[in-house]
């Protein structure tokens, strides 16, 4: 009996060259970070400026894969208009998808730009289908991201309950 559901490969890419590889070498799926504290990965000499993320949705798109954009961080009071920002930027540059944890980013990216597909982030640390149900309805989340702490049958039990896509 086949399995009734799709796999795809999901590859970081903290690097235009590093995203480049991963599509290259068969990756169905690319996420990135941009150079600031709206992504979880936020090293000295990793990820994007918004010019080198434009080059890189445009050579995925070009090869037949899609982009994410890692924006999984927190917002601060202060910093509210960085991540509003980070939305806009991938919109515009034409990110497949948007990985969020925080709910008023979700928000904000559901009402300026409901063209954009939004992911739960695992940081947001969706253990059960309910949860994932709720971000569904609420937000209009296509896929969650599970924490690792989860065994094959609770994924199983999860599938099992929601119509959104999981990635472990």
């Amino acid at each position: 009996m086949q399995p009734d559901y799709k796999l795809d490969l999901v590859c970081p890419a903290g690097s235009l060259p590093a995203l480049k590889s991963a599509v290259d070498n068969g990756a169905d799926c690319v996420y990135m970070g941009f150079r600031d504290d709206t992504n979880a990965r936020n090293f000295t000499g990793l990820n994007f400026d918004k010019a080198s993320a434009q080059a890189g949705v445009t050579y995925a798109h070009g090869k037949g894969a899609q982009v994410l954009l890692a924006l999984n961080t927190y917002p601060h009071s202060q910093g509210w208009s960085r991540w509003q920002k980070a939305i806009d930027q991938a919109a515009e540059i034409g990110i497949d998808a948007i990985i969020l944890a925080d709910p008023s980013l979700m928000q904000y990216a559901m009402k300026t730009h409901p063209h954009v597909h939004l992911h739960l982030s695992v940081q947001g640390s969706a253990t059960n289908y309910e949860a994932i149900n709720f971000y569904h309805e609420h937000f209009g989340i296509r896929r969650a991201v599970l924490p690792r702490v989860l065994s094959f049958a609770q994924v199983e039990e999860l599938a099992a309950h929601t119509p959104v896509e999981l990635e472990l």
